[in-house]
């Protein structure tokens, strides 16, 4: 009676519903325009023959609600909500996919249009959030029409670093093509006013523009440029929809969610550290040389608060031998951003993995190649964080984002720099195995091991079904079965 008499009281207004378990756990999140009208549908009668509803209407002995504003608020509420308590009964939204928006990074001399997951503060203006239409199509659409740029070379390019010729992009006219001086920065900034104003809301323009085009092509008898075109103009006018819906996430709405977390955590490490903007691409570094053998280094890029495996970097080190971890450090840090500088492409903040030791050891590194470059380290046993310049390490909150997101980081750099080490290691061991019986060269040994799962672990039944191995090879390999 009890939930009956709770449910008598939800207000008629659009809004977010959370039904309950006898234990207090969430097992169904839905949204809808009227909750008042949607909740009690769960419990009418003719409700029992839809097969979710009579398994979930059983388990629920309370419920919660949470209104907003709009139907397309409650709806992104939703979603956030579902991928934070993963209920049992919902199938929806579990991709733990935020909704997309669109960035143009007007921080660069010739800013990119890009889709995005994430608002952070570096600078770029974001619109959205896109929650229904393809957000790549309308990309599209403002590449078609404005020749906004996609790719993350950094322009202006030096010019070692120029591209010899244009992508494809360029050929298909997305693209205006500055990296090969074919859009001087005004005539580019001029495109970028009038794609933020299209986004802003002034789609009005847009669409007078392709209704021209369209006129132009039907009367051309190019049918399918103005079919094109009809869909461009349908996609700008899904655009303009959304903006007269002014979606505002209110503060009842507002969650902590894994977006908000990275902001969070950047804006505190630009705080922490003193930086003018958020460090948006971090990269953490580590050596792995258990044993003092195959030592090997590491680094990870993260993006946004994400691991970027495009940048990640791995290093035999060439310089050192034994346990020399600081040394090691050096050769790896000198290595790896002495290249990054050629390229233009150094990192916002540089996070090591160990102490002051090794945070000296990069500082070295760094100054010798001339680099000034944000740079600490994060030690594992106390967790606390090495800054140069300061006598003393800080020490965050255990709650802190910002130690969470250099926990993540300073995990993946380890992670990864044992990974390739453990590969090393297997593959020396493999070879000494082999290596150690006579009559077997570089030939036979691909066979061999092309033909087992691990030859630490040969088995009888392997060495048997093995074939175009010679029998004498054969009767030398039953010394390694265990």
């Amino acid at each position: 009676m009890a939930l009956l008499e709770k449910i008598k009281t939800i207000p008629a207004k659009s809004g977010v519903y959370l039904m309950k378990d006898l234990t207090g756990n969430i097992i169904y999140v839905g949204k809808s325009a009227n909750l008042k009208d949607r909740v009690r549908s769960y419990f009418l009668e003719n409700s029992r023959y839809d097969r979710k509803v009579a398994a979930l209407v059983p388990k629920i002995h309370d419920l919660e609600v949470i209104t907003t504003q709009n139907e397309m608020e409650a709806l992104i509420l939703e979603s956030k909500l579902i991928k934070k308590y993963k209920p049992k009964y919902n199938v929806l939204f579990k991709d733990d996919k935020a909704y997309p928006y669109i960035k143009i990074s007007v921080d660069e001399a010739f800013p990119r249009v890009v889709l995005t997951r994430r608002v952070l503060p570096d600078g770029g203006k974001y619109f959205g959030p896109y929650v229904f239409g393809s957000v790549r199509n309308i990309i599209k659409v403002i590449q078609k029409s404005y020749k906004l740029r996609d790719c993350r070379i950094p322009l202006p390019a030096p010019e070692k670093k120029q591209p010899g010729r244009a992508c494809i992009k360029e050929q298909l006219k997305f693209c205006s093509a500055p990296c090969l001086g074919k859009a001087t920065r005004e005539e580019y900034a001029a495109q970028v006013n009038e794609v933020i104003k299209f986004l802003g809301g002034k789609q009005k323009e847009l669409l007078l523009k392709l209704d021209e085009k369209m006129q132009k092509a039907a009367e051309k008898l190019e049918y399918e440029d103005a079919a094109l075109l009809r869909d461009q103009k349908e996609l700008v006018q899904l655009i303009a929809l959304q903006n007269d819906k002014n979606i505002q996430m209110s503060s009842t709405a507002q969650e902590d969610s894994k977006e908000l977390q990275i902001e969070k955590a950047l804006t505190e490490l630009a705080k922490l550290l003193n930086l003018s903007k958020p460090p948006v691409v971090l990269e953490g570094v580590d050596i792995s040389n258990i044993s003092g053998t195959n030592a090997v280094g590491a680094v990870v890029r993260f993006f946004n608060g994400e691991p970027e495996k495009n940048g990640y970097r791995k290093f035999r080190i060439k310089t050192l031998t034994g346990t020399d971890d600081t040394g090691m450090i050096k050769e790896v840090v000198e290595r790896k951003y002495n290249r990054a500088q050629a390229e233009n492409m150094l990192p916002d903040l540089v996070l090591i993995d160990g102490g002051k030791g090794q945070l000296n050891a990069a500082k070295d590194a760094l100054e010798g190649l001339n680099i000034s470059l944000p740079l600490i380290s994060l030690a594992k046993k106390e967790e606390v964080i090495f800054i140069p310049g300061l006598h003393l390490p800080v020490k965050l909150e255990k709650d802190s984002a910002a130690l969470h997101l250099l926990q993540y980081v300073r995990d993946e750099a380890h992670r990864f720099a044992v990974s390739y080490h453990k590969t090393l290691r297997d593959k020396a061991m493999v070879s000494s195995r082999l290596d150690g019986i006579e009559g077997i060269g570089e030939k036979t040994k691909r066979k061999i091991l092309a033909q087992v799962k691990d030859i630490n672990a040969l088995s009888l039944i392997e060495l048997e079904a093995m074939t175009g191995v010679p029998k004498n090879i054969k009767e030398k390999l039953r010394g390694l079965i265990a």
